[in-house]
């Protein structure tokens, strides 16, 4: 079974999330945080890795910094998620690593147009 990890501060956005992934037929794991995530990174791998960049403690574009240099998730595809349609914001999260970019709401045919983009 293929597994996720959803990073997200938004409840509604966890759920939407999660739910699509397991309706995919992945496990899912799910941290509220970059803090959150990395503790969780440090005993498990995942498939793939979807993570919002607005978040309180540690935003999504340093949690993409940390995990393009953690030990066992640096090559996991990340998908970046967040509520700003911005260019300038894909393009800064690409460079720092990002495997693709989804703008929140997203439909389930834009993430499984995500999931292929990163191989899934």
């Amino acid at each position: 079974m293929k597994t996720a990890l959803v990073v997200d501060d938004t409840e509604i956005h966890r759920s939407a999330t999660r739910t699509f992934l397991a309706m995919s037929g992945f496990k899912v794991d799910i941290a509220q945080d970059g803090i959150e995530a990395l503790k969780i990174l440090d005993t498990k791998t995942f498939d793939v890795i979807f993570s919002d960049i607005e978040m309180p403690n540690m935003n999504g574009m340093e949690l993409l910094k940390r995990i393009r240099k953690h030990a066992t998730a640096a090559k996991t595809p990340v998908v970046m998620l967040s509520t700003l349609d911005s260019p300038d914001m894909q393009a800064k999260v690409k460079q720092l690593g990002a495997n693709h970019y989804l703008v929140k709401p997203f439909s389930s045919d834009r993430m499984k147009s995500a999931l292929q983009a990163v191989g899934m």
